[in-house]
């Protein structure tokens, strides 16, 4: 019974997490150049996977389709206490699935010296996004001093529920690249709903 109460109370946590949310979602910020120009994202996807339980995989999609904010799939929940390795996407919807221009990740890769991905805690509902989740970059870029990307992350979740609005940032930093997320300019911003639960499953 007190499984079923738990349970219960994580879920309507987090419906009300999504609809709290949905109220404070942002729009695209677009400054794409270089190898994307006329390729920008449109979306961006999260593949979260615990590294200790191959049945435990989430993702998250955040959606920009000619200016109307796509959220249906911009949320995911993770289990307290895990190790996650994360995986970033950038699409580009308008092209065929099937076309090279669909998903510009390799792009990014490619010219991994001008860009680097970022994690923000945009919104705490409750709980601490920075605090109960860390990560640590596990790609580097081709420069004379490699530094990390962002599109292949570890995660580490706390012990504590928490339930917050997460930024991912594509920063483009050509020529002013240094590790930080400062420099430069943001060539897309995604915002996705994170609860994590410590009886998830």
């Amino acid at each position: 019974m007190r499984k079923a109460t738990l349970l219960l109370a994580s879920f309507i946590a987090l419906i009300a997490c999504v609809s709290t949310w949905q109220a404070c979602r942002q729009p695209i910020h677009i400054g794409c150049g270089g190898p994307m120009k006329g390729n920008e994202p449109t979306s961006v996807m999260l593949i979260y996977s615990n590294v200790n339980n191959t049945a435990d995989v989430d993702t998250a999609v955040w959606t920009n389709y000619n200016g109307e904010i796509i959220t249906a799939l911009a949320h995911l929940t993770l289990s307290a206490n895990a190790s996650y390795r994360v995986r970033v996407l950038f699409l580009n919807i308008t092209a065929a699935p099937s076309s090279s221009g669909y998903d510009v990740t390799a792009s990014v890769q490619k010219e991994g010296s001008s860009y680097l991905v970022c994690f923000t805690d945009s919104l705490n509902i409750y709980g601490n996004l920075s605090a109960d989740m860390n990560w640590v970059r596990e790609d580097l870029d081709n420069g004379v001093k490699p530094m990390p990307i962002g599109l292949v992350d570890s995660f580490w979740t706390g012990s504590d529920s928490v339930c917050a609005v997460m930024a991912t940032t594509l920063h483009h930093q050509y020529q002013v690249k240094n590790g930080d997320c400062d420099p430069g300019y943001i060539d897309i911003q995604a915002l996705d709903t994170i609860y994590i639960s410590p009886n998830k499953g």
